[in-house]
């Protein structure tokens, strides 16, 4: 972030302003200043800005060209009021910007997620490209492949001034598990609904991929400041229409709004109103990647540098025991891992994660080597805020569904929770417990979405063992179990605002054959076979905790414990 933040300054200082790509005269249409073709993307500026688009010449499929442009993040279309006059506003610092101090891409990053602006997010795709996506799929179904289109983004804040953007020649591939599918077809048009994954830094000039549609470089800088295109901080954005039918919208990103509240590393999510096309999509969800990117923003800079892995299904799960597939994932080579290494791709001998599933397992794990492995404050938090939104897909349930880090400075192991898109009452089409996840103890020693008895040791020992840490856990329950996010009040709050905001986005402009007609609605009360109400969720949640919890003793265990290590290495 360090690089972010002086990069901004030093254009300031340089410039005398902040801008987005090119800034042009309204009254002539002619380019005001100079292309900085830099890769950041900073806030408008206080001048008159027009609503048309500068983005400057990028090199084009199939076309041999001398010089680019394209390292330009986006381009500024206009500040505007409400009224749709052009305005000379300044962007405000948005509340939940750690550092009021900084500008820039950082500023741009929370207005983009505040949930008091209403985002619409457009991707100008041609129906070539939608059909280029399908067909990617049709012959692999995970295929990794990007397809063309400019993303239009515009922010309308409280007051009406408006933040409009676009980012030229981004990449859009189809993103997912059991979602994706086919969707288009030169008949039909789109005609179901899919998530998407947006890259701004995609090349387009994979002759493998793209054929005669190749992009020929001929300017390598250019390529290169592609190559490094940020909006807003970020490389790529997730898009996700709403496919287990939460009424709210709004609660996975409610959850991850508890967990950061709770002092857990969690992406930002926010509302969109969306486009795809000519189709007018409804009310989705867009997502912060958790990459290198977002341990910059949320680390100091002395724990940088460590190993990102996702955790998901293979044959298996996470379940941090002997069986360890750890790798970096190829999606056109079909090979696919249950730690799938994001961070040090070239260069990770996997050691950190082989010396943490040693440790956690051998004979002589006591709570001092459990800590000196695992961030015990970080994992205690996870595990209780992780009970209360009852995903029965996350890491204890499920053993995926969640990113780790092991620190530079100290080689522990942090979890980051990743897709609770169950939780919270929501269940559709999966509710292995037959209770939506209310009744079930937080002591409980059984793995509810996988349908087993729990094999992670990180929680039959960390948490349900009172040799380790069972009391703290507790204490960990209360303290979320206190907090005004577990307030049904304050979730009506966020979802009034939300529904103030994206009501009348709600409704596609077609029927889409994979969703529902009466799904796209805001109703806060809404429950059927597959949803339970988030007041209802609550309410039972509450009771179940209050059982187990409210008269607990703790538990005294016998001590640090000791034991001589079997020095067996189950990573082997």
């Amino acid at each position: 972030m360090k690089k972010i933040i002086s990069i901004v300054l030093l254009l300031a200082m340089c410039m005398g302003l902040f801008a987005c790509g090119n800034q042009t005269d309204s009254s002539t249409g002619t380019t005001l200043g100079t292309d900085i073709s830099t890769t950041i993307a900073t806030k408008p500026t206080s001048s008159t800005t027009s609503s048309t688009n500068q983005a400057g010449t990028t090199p084009t499929q199939g076309t041999n060209t001398s010089t680019s442009t394209s390292g330009t993040t986006s381009s500024v279309i206009g500040t505007t009021t409400g009224t749709g006059n052009t305005t000379s506003t300044t962007q405000e610092n948005p509340k939940e910007d750690p550092n009021p101090d900084i500008d820039g891409e950082l500023a741009l990053f929370y207005e983009l997620f505040s949930l008091e602006n209403h985002v619409e997010l457009y991707l100008d795709i041609s129906n070539s490209e939608l059909k280029k996506i399908n067909d990617d799929y049709k012959k692999n179904n995970k295929s990794p492949i990007y397809r063309m289109a400019d993303l239009h983004v515009t922010i309308t804040k409280p007051d009406g001034t408006q933040l409009k953007y676009v980012i030229d020649q981004v990449g859009v591939r189809m993103k997912g598990n059991t979602s994706r599918t086919e969707f288009y077809s030169d008949s039909k048009g789109m005609y179901n609904l899919v998530h998407f994954k947006v890259s701004f830094q995609e090349t387009f000039d994979d002759p493998e991929h793209y054929g005669n549609d190749v992009m020929v470089w001929t300017d390598s800088a250019a390529r290169k400041e592609r190559k490094n295109r940020t909006f807003a901080t970020l490389e790529k954005i997730d898009m996700r229409w709403n496919k287990n039918y939460d009424a709210t919208h709004i609660r996975e990103y409610y959850a991850y709004e508890l967990y950061r509240e709770m002092g857990v590393l969690a992406p930002h999510t926010n509302l969109a109103s969306v486009d795809v096309g000519s189709n007018h999509c409804g009310v989705w969800l867009f997502y912060e990647p958790i990459d290198k990117i977002f341990l910059e923003k949320n680390l100091p800079e002395e724990a940088l540098g460590g190993d990102l892995y996702k955790l998901g299904w293979t044959d298996q799960g996470a379940t941090f025991t002997s069986f360890t597939s750890y790798g970096v994932e190829d999606e056109l080579a079909g090979k696919f891992y249950v730690y799938d290494l994001k961070t040090n791709k070239k260069t990770s001998d996997h050691s950190a994660l082989k010396n943490l599933i040693n440790t956690i397992n051998s004979s002589s794990c006591n709570k001092d080597r459990f800590a000196s492995v695992v961030d015990v404050e970080n994992f205690l938090m996870f595990a209780a805020v992780s009970y209360i939104v009852g995903n029965p897909d996350d890491l204890r349930n499920n053993y995926n569904n969640c990113y780790i880090y092991f620190r530079a400075d100290n080689g522990k192991m942090m979890i980051i929770p990743y897709d609770t898109d169950r939780g919270l009452g929501v269940n559709k089409d999966w509710n292995p417990s037959g209770d939506h996840m209310t009744t079930d103890s937080p002591f409980s020693n059984k793995a509810v979405g996988n349908g087993s008895n729990q094999k992670n040791p990180l929680f039959t020992k960390g948490i349900l063992n009172a040799n380790f840490y069972k009391n703290e856990y507790v204490e960990a329950l209360r303290t979320v179990a206190s907090s005004d996010m577990f307030k049904i009040s304050t979730f009506e709050e966020s979802f009034n605002l939300a529904k103030s905001l994206y009501g009348s986005d709600a409704t596609p402009s077609k029927k889409y054959g994979n969703a529902w007609d009466h799904s796209f609605s805001f109703d806060l009360n809404k429950s059927n076979g597959s949803n339970m109400s988030f007041a209802n969720y609550i309410t039972k949640k509450t009771q179940t905790l209050a059982k187990y919890i409210d008269n607990y003793t703790p538990d005294v265990g016998e001590g640090s414990g000791s034991g001589s290590d079997s020095g067996d290495d189950v990573t082997k």
